[in-house]
């Protein structure tokens, strides 16, 4: 037996023995579990069996790990552990139900989910020792560099765990958790570990709490205005030539008929004059009235690749007068020629053009359509955030960001497209990136606008399914995992689940991890503030840890502006 961790199997850890055994789990005798106090070994703690330890079965050669997850007196002693017992009755015999997890061969010390030799009635079973379960947790994971220590094994602050970057990053992550629970923290737990290794990290704040991070991160906030000449926040906007024609549409909602059509040849039309500005009049409009098609057509099909591209530019202000400007007969003197004025679809768009007026006007949209000066476009920051070695970490505050028209659902989708599109760019490959979203169920799975201007919230879940190839992984944070897609949650490697007492949000966990079980997933409801169960693609059984806190804990921006006007964060 190798000699590189304490002995699985100390005669002062022993518990009983198996009497049943099934292909999941085995029943052991547990003669000393009504024992009314814990004993003290070498140190450590010495249980005689509770719910949630976890213990170890011997076999040959190997050592089968479990979990306890229930404990019974049969019916015939049931009055053995009452105060008051008569002398003759019988002695408590409980019995545990064990839940196999994994096998550990003490020959070659290596450990797998898989049990090499299921037990037999008879074999001794010990309490597991914190120093053996550190070692089975080394052994599947192989030795790492810069391993980030999260915490430590429930019961045991003694047994500190630690794991590879590549298990918790590799294949996404998901900190998930109802509230008070402790997601928040073992979220900025995470980006602290990120940003001591001189990683990128790019934090979308909904609630604007993580602006502890202090000057570990550059703090950005999305919309909201200064207060004055000694306010130093950094405001930004989401310039809407950013946003693609269905989330304008969204935002605009034209009706299918007249509106949509006339909308979207008013878009193209104030594209083409951005990049063919003769097109255009001296007020800067596409003139369609009576005009030539040819001149406007041959331009169409010339720049057609950069007009339908990503964040092609054009001005929002024109419009309203624009789509006015497309309501034009298709035919006029000739073929050749546009019409008069179509009346019909003039008086339709009138609605439309009060509504794009009010959008542009409105502070709500501000950001988007109309930012102040002192705004820098967010996609620009995105850019120098990444070439610049001296910050690690990035947070967009979206506090101020109004829910009005779903901007907000639609700018966080939209910074998520322009993310994956810089990845497919190629700008990741040498530095990656891993983008945090918190309040992850508020910006997927779900369906925004009206019913005919339906934007599917889909970028978040295309950076799960196929950013990690470009060097993009995301790291989501929620309270509400039943809300995000399934075919998101299976693409995600490590879960850091806290208290979940929803049977819906815990069912979603279980079909998605891939090794947390039913019989582990009824302890999720019984976690304690900050304790979690770290459930993996590398880990032999899901792991109950203790979180370490941040040391920048998050909370509400209730003093937000009063720090940063004294220069502290």
């Amino acid at each position: 037996m190798a000699n590189s961790f304490a002995n699985p199997f100390e005669r002062s850890r022993y518990l009983g023995s198996v009497s049943l055994v099934s292909p999941a789990i085995v029943r052991v005798n547990l003669p000393f579990a009504t024992e009314v106090a814990p004993s003290q070994y070498a140190g450590h703690r010495v249980t005689r069996g509770q719910v949630g330890e976890f213990v170890v079965i011997e076999s040959y050669a190997a050592a089968v790990i479990g979990r306890i997850v229930e404990i019974q007196l049969p019916d015939r002693d049931r009055l053995s552990v009452e105060p008051e017992r008569k002398e003759g009755d019988e002695v408590a015999n409980p019995i545990g139900v064990i839940r196999l997890l994994g096998s550990v061969d003490l020959n070659f010390s290596k450990s797998s989910r898989g049990i090499a030799e299921v037990p037999r009635i008879g074999d001794y079973v010990y309490l597991a020792h914190p120093d053996f379960m550190r070692f089975v947790i080394a052994a599947t994971q192989g030795k790492a560099a810069d391993p980030i220590i999260v915490g430590h094994l429930r019961g045991a602050p003694e047994t500190g765990i630690a794991l590879s970057p590549a298990s918790l990053f590799g294949r996404h992550c998901a900190v998930l958790g109802s509230t008070g629970g402790g997601k928040s923290w073992s979220t900025a737990r995470l980006i602290e570990q990120i940003s001591t290794r001189k990683g990128k990290v790019i934090l979308l704040d909904p609630t604007g709490e993580y602006h502890s991070l202090g000057d570990i991160a550059q703090h950005v906030h999305l919309g909201g205005q200064r207060s004055g000449a000694d306010d130093l926040r950094r405001f930004v906007s989401f310039p809407y030539r950013h946003l693609n024609e269905i989330d304008v549409f969204a935002i605009l909602q034209p009706s299918p008929g007249v509106q949509a059509p006339k909308l979207r040849d008013a878009l193209t039309s104030l594209k083409l004059v951005q990049i063919e500005p003769t097109l255009a009049d001296a007020d800067g409009y596409l003139i369609k009235l009576n005009a030539a098609k040819q001149p406007i057509n041959r331009a169409l099909l010339k720049h057609d690749t950069a007009i339908r591209s990503p964040s092609a530019n054009y001005d929002i202000t024109k419009l309203s007068r624009q789509i006015l400007n497309e309501c034009v007969l298709p035919m006029g003197s000739s073929k050749l020629h546009y019409g008069a004025v179509h009346d019909f679809s003039h008086s339709g768009c009138v609605t439309l053009c009060m509504r794009v007026e009010s959008a542009v006007i409105s502070p709500h949209l501000a950001p988007i359509f109309s930012p102040p000066a002192y705004m820098e476009d967010l996609t620009d920051v995105i850019r120098s955030f990444m070439a610049d070695d001296t910050k690690s970490v990035l947070r967009i505050s979206l506090q101020y960001l109004a829910f009005e028209h779903h901007t907000r659902e639609l700018v966080v989708n939209a910074i998520g497209r322009h993310l994956l599109g810089m990845a497919r760019d190629g700008a990741f490959k040498k530095t990656p990136l891993v983008v945090a979203l918190d309040e992850a169920h508020q910006f997927l799975s779900k369906t925004v606008g009206d019913d005919v201007n339906k934007v599917q919230l889909d970028a978040f879940g295309l950076i799960a399914k196929e950013g990690r190839k470009y060097g993009l992984t995301c790291l989501l944070a929620t309270q509400r995992p039943r809300d995000i897609p399934e075919d998101v949650l299976s693409q995600v490697g490590m879960f850091v689940v806290h208290r979940l007492i929803n049977e819906r949000d815990q069912a979603v966990v279980v079909n998605a991890s891939g090794v947390l079980d039913g019989s582990a997933a009824v302890f999720l409801a019984n976690l304690r503030d900050g304790e979690a169960l770290v459930v993996g693609g590398d880990s032999i059984m899901p792991l109950p840890i203790m979180m370490t806190p941040p040391v920048r804990r998050p909370h509400l921006p209730d003093v937000e502006r009063k720090t940063w006007l004294h220069g502290a964060d």
